[in-house]
């Protein structure tokens, strides 16, 4: 039995991750809003979580960031508490060589969890497609608006 849980207002407290876009009005046009592939690493990642009430919309903004793009998941695994939902920021730029749009994906992870880094409009706007597309969605996940519920998913589920 799964209760509702509006990301609104923090944490995480279920067993089942889903987003349920919230449509704010019809003259307004969500970017891609959020690709299956990525949501279900977002889920299977989600899963790990000891006490999912402690994490609060920012980690999962990161997370779906990680989870859509390989070489920045590689990258950023090893800082990653899983089970936590906390991610080590202090040193992943010193320790890390990045290729450009690998780097400008890490700071915008920083900022969604933390704001210790910032990306700037023009550093967004030159990502290839896809990355660009990634970090739109998972702005929009910062935004209180967006999603109804947010619930993470048994092993059956994902």
């Amino acid at each position: 039995m799964s209760e509702d849980y509006n990301c609104a207002k923090g944490g995480i407290s279920r067993n089942r991750l889903i987003f349920v876009h919230t449509e704010r009005n019809d003259s307004y046009e969500q970017p891609g809003i959020l690709d299956d592939r990525t949501l279900r690493r977002v889920k299977q990642l989600a899963q790990r979580l000891i006490d999912p009430g402690d994490v609060k919309k920012e980690y999962f903004s990161a997370l779906y960031v990680i989870a859509g793009n390989e070489r920045v998941r590689n990258l950023l695994l090893p800082y990653m508490d899983l089970e936590q939902g906390k991610i080590k920021t202090a040193t992943i730029i010193d320790d890390n060589t990045f290729e450009k749009q690998d780097f400008i994906l890490v700071k915008l992870i920083i900022h969604l969890y933390n704001n210790k880094e910032w990306v700037l409009p023009t550093e967004l706007i030159t990502l290839p497609e896809p990355d660009y597309q990634l970090a739109m969605q998972a702005i929009s996940l910062c935004r209180d608006q967006q999603f109804d519920e947010v619930v993470i998913p048994s092993d059956r589920e994902t």
